[in-house]
């Protein structure tokens, strides 16, 4: 099977199950907004210091590091983190029994008291 039709699929999944309701949708949008965040400060930050290095013929530190990465392998390291951050999302999400506690209870929304 083709990469696109395995991404589509669980793209699908993961929208279809994310807008069934409200409180995943909310879940769904804060762990993707982070992670995305998170990934993008990290690339960004990795070029802005390769970038410095270059034109301004800084070397040694975190100059020579960044200059090493190569951001192929960091393609596959962001489809890793989205991997692992999505087990370890479903993990807290059944774990912490998110839905259940925040389910709409008689029209208001919040946690449910014991």
């Amino acid at each position: 099977m083709p990469i696109s039709w395995c991404d589509g699929r669980a793209t699908a999944f993961a929208y279809g199950w994310a807008l069934s309701r409200p409180v995943r949708k909310l879940f769904y949008n804060l762990t993707v907004t982070t992670l995305s965040v998170v990934i993008a400060l990290g690339i960004g930050t990795v070029e802005l210091l390769s970038v410095a290095a270059e034109r301004l013929g800084l070397a040694g530190g975190p100059w020579a590091a960044a200059s090493r990465i190569d951001l192929n392998l960091m393609g596959y390291v962001v489809v890793g983190l989205f991997a692992a951050t999505w087990a370890l999302a479903a993990l807290a999400w059944r774990a912490g029994r998110v839905e259940e506690r925040w389910a709409l209870v008689d029209g208001s929304s919040g946690p449910r008291t014991p």
